[in-house]
């Protein structure tokens, strides 16, 4: 096996004092085209990958130097397996998956301990047979013992279970309706509580004529009784560029943060604060805060007048930090997709067959906004790279975030390339942060897809290298 450690002295000056890392690489895995794979965490001292081959299920364990130690192949039920999650859980993993039997599809979950056994099995619910294939997508709670599974076949309605992984029961399976919705149109996001609630987000008129009309509707799923009930925030004459909500356990509130706009959803104006209250469905908590004109000139590059100041564009939000106090930070990010045609294309315009376009992707700055717990405008960051790649899917784009209590750690590639440098922002609680290059591939044959890394304990993350069909996995620890 051949293995490389590296040990990385970086001074950082204001946020920590003399810091070091460690990296452990893997050796190369061969990927097959149909082979898909996700980490599932380090248990038992040892990482854990699952990887589909196809019809066939394995789980591989490395030891703390990142040698394989074994590997085992998964027996799972039915025909036709579609793998949902992998849940690291309680000392071991929580399978999550699909299958077909008899015509039917079954939801199943399966409880593993850290050598990969099967302790316990549960067929959550029979889902009948499916017209086509069904788009889904699970949610977890914050203490990751509950699971919230949306299941759409069909554009008018939707299923929603909320899943106890502890106990291994189906808490309800409930069918929504909503009056004037689409799903690809509306359906913005689903959260679930530690207790198994969930909070279904649609969005409604979110265009300039029905500005006025525009709304979150909040439909709030409840385990206790298997009931739902719904709620509206009101938008007032904004409209939402984007947005993200996340569920404060220790303070019992649903919390929202995004992006508006007040002309129209070419650019963003600004950035908003949301806090809910859902016992009581008329008492939420909504402030507006226009992009402050040297934050817009920064991100820009130049300086403008205030009538030139129109806001940003191209700007995403990426997640939703809680802070202890209540608050919470808005990750946002700038990114955008060009196609075009390659000139080899242009000039063999008689030959279909190459008359394909290239897809460029850009990945920019960061802009964390914090938010105090009254909605009070704190303090904003913004965080500057330059990720350019074409035709990748912008797979190696974007960061992997680290969080500890006292600061944020966000990991990137600077540039998309085979040698390529590692760097990091550190950023603290009041907004100042700190870059350092962590180290560069050259030699190291890697390629890594931070977005796809897990952080699996407050000093260590692990992150997947595909280069020229091999996978590798990196462990790097602080």
């Amino acid at each position: 096996m051949r293995l490389y450690q590296l040990l990385l002295l970086l001074a950082f000056c204001s946020l920590s004092s003399l810091s070091a890392q460690v990296l452990t690489v893997s050796e190369e895995m061969p990927m097959r085209a149909d082979t898909d794979y996700r980490l599932i965490g380090k248990l038992g001292g040892k990482t854990m990958l699952l990887q589909d081959r196809g019809n066939r299920h394995f789980i591989t364990a490395f030891d703390r130097r990142m040698k394989e130690s074994w590997e085992k192949e998964l027996e799972l039920r039915g025909r036709n397996i579609r793998i949902i999650e992998a849940v690291e859980h309680n000392q071991g993993f929580r399978l999550i998956y699909l299958f077909r039997q008899g015509g039917r599809n079954f939801l199943q979950l399966d409880a593993y301990d850290p050598a990969a056994n099967l302790r316990d099995s549960a067929t959550l619910e029979n889902l009948g047979s499916f017209l086509g294939s069904p788009d889904y997508e699970l949610t977890l709670s914050q203490d990751r013992s509950k699971a919230m599974l949306v299941i759409n076949e069909a554009q008018q309605r939707f299923n929603c279970l909320s899943i106890d992984l502890d106990s291994l029961k189906l808490l309800y399976n409930l069918e929504l309706k909503p009056e004037d919705f689409y799903f690809n149109e509306n359906y913005l996001q689903t959260e679930v509580t530690n207790e198994g609630d969930g909070f279904v987000i649609l969005e409604k008129n979110n265009f300039s004529s029905r500005r006025k009309d525009h709304v979150f509707e909040v439909h709030h799923l409840k385990a206790a009784d298997r009931e739902f009930s719904v709620f509206e925030i009101t938008m007032g004459d904004s409209l939402t560029y984007d947005a993200y909500f996340r569920y404060d356990n220790q303070n019992q509130r649903l919390k929202g943060g995004g992006l508006y706009s007040v002309r129209d959803l070419v650019r963003a104006q600004g950035y908003f604060y949301c806090a809910v209250d859902p016992e009581l469905t008329g008492d939420y908590h909504l402030d507006f805060h226009p992009f402050p004109h040297s934050l817009v000139e920064n991100v820009i590059g130049k300086k403008l007048k205030e009538k030139q100041n129109r806001g940003l564009d191209e700007l995403s939000v990426r997640d939703i930090t809680l802070r202890r106090d209540g608050g919470l930070l808005l990750i946002t990010e700038r990114n955008r997709q060009l196609e075009r045609r390659s000139t080899a294309n242009q000039v063999q315009v008689l030959n279909n067959f190459n008359n394909r376009s290239l897809v460029d992707f850009y990945y920019d700055e960061m802009i964390v906004f914090s938010v105090d717990p009254d909605g009070t405008a704190h303090w904003n960051s913004i965080l500057h790279k330059k990720q350019y790649s074409q035709d990748d899917g912008g797979v190696y784009s974007s960061y992997l975030m680290m969080e500890s209590p006292r600061r944020l750690r966000f990991l990137f590639n600077d540039e998309i390339r085979f040698e390529n440098t590692v760097s990091e922002y550190v950023l603290n609680g009041r907004g100042e942060f700190d870059r350092n290059s962590l180290f560069h591939t050259r030699d190291l044959e890697l390629k890594l897809r931070f977005r796809d890394g897990v952080q699996v304990a407050a000093n260590e993350v692990v992150i997947p290298s595909e280069r020229r069909n091999r996978l590798r996995l990196v462990t790097l620890t602080y």
